[in-house]
C-alpha cells in the first residue's frame, strides 16, 4: 500500500473532508494574537510618546509668552505667579551674585560706578500633569545713582 503524504491525508475523494486541523487553526490564531499584541503595544507607546511631545510644546510655548510678556527691567524686583493656557507659571527675581565686586573700601575709590546689576529670573512653568519646564536668565537692572536724582 502506498505510503499516503501530509497533503492528501484530507482529499475529498477519500471520503473525508478538506481543510485544517484543529491545532493548524489553534497555531494560526496564536500566532495571529501574538502580532496583534505586538502591534497594540507599539501604538500605545507611540501615542504615550506624542502626548509627551504635545506637552512639552505647550509647555515651551507657555514659556516664551511668559518670557516676552516679562515687565520693565526696573521693576523686576517682585516675584510673579499665574495660569496662561491652563498651565502654571512662577516667575521669581533674585540678585545675582556680581562677577565684578565692588573694590576694596581701603583701596582707591573707583572712577566710576556701575549703573547695572546682575538679577537672576527664573521662570518655571507646571503642567497638570506635574510635567515642569524652567528657564534661568540673567538680566541688568539699573542701579539707583544718587547723582541722578538732582537735577
Amino acid at each position: 500500500m502506498p505510503r499516503k503524504r501530509a497533503s492528501d491525508r484530507a482529499a475529498p475523494e477519500d471520503g473525508g473532508a478538506a481543510g485544517f486541523l484543529l491545532v493548524e487553526a489553534l497555531v494560526a490564531l496564536a500566532v495571529v494574537g501574538v502580532c496583534l499584541a505586538a502591534i497594540g503595544a507599539l501604538a500605545a507607546a507611540s501615542q504615550r510618546s506624542v502626548r509627551q511631545v504635545e506637552e512639552r510644546l505647550a509647555l515651551t510655548s507657555a514659556l516664551r509668552k511668559v518670557e516676552a510678556a516679562l515687565p520693565d527691567r526696573a521693576a523686576l524686583d517682585a516675584d510673579l505667579s499665574g495660569e496662561i493656557n491652563g498651565l502654571r507659571y512662577a516667575v521669581t527675581s533674585r540678585p545675582a551674585a556680581d562677577p565684578f565686586p565692588p573694590p576694596d573700601p581701603a583701596g582707591p575709590p573707583p572712577k566710576t560706578q556701575p549703573a547695572w546689576a546682575p538679577r537672576k529670573i527664573a521662570i518655571r512653568v507646571t503642567a497638570p500633569s506635574g510635567a515642569v519646564m524652567e528657564v534661568e536668565s540673567l538680566r541688568l537692572t539699573p542701579l539707583a545713582r544718587p547723582d541722578a536724582a538732582q537735577p
